[in-house]
């Protein structure tokens, strides 16, 4: 989260004002678009194991405002979320 030092400064005091977190996406985003967020994602998700059990809770809601900013900036087409639905089905049992 070199990145974004937002983050790691509220996971190290243990709290965050909303408005903070939603400057620190709106800021990567501009910065670095999808990509950014993915990667920031994805870095908490890395540290996530390490994290107090405190920060736990506080980066689980990094993560939560990652997924609702993108749901709300980058909404996936239909044909994305058919594929998603595919993806994520359970194979077919084998014949015979």
């Amino acid at each position: 989260m070199r990145d974004n030092p937002a983050v790691w400064r509220s996971l190290g005091r243990g709290k965050v004002h909303p408005s903070e977190v939603l400057n620190a996406l709106i800021e990567l985003d501009n910065r670095r678009g999808m990509l950014g967020l993915e990667a920031l994602e994805a870095e908490i998700n890395e540290h996530l194991p390490r994290l107090s059990p405190r920060a736990q809770v506080l980066a689980n809601a990094w993560l939560e405002a990652i997924s609702a900013y993108r749901a709300a900036y980058y909404p996936r087409s239909a044909l994305a979320k058919i594929f998603a639905r595919i993806v994520n089905l359970e194979p077919l049992p084998k014949a015979g």
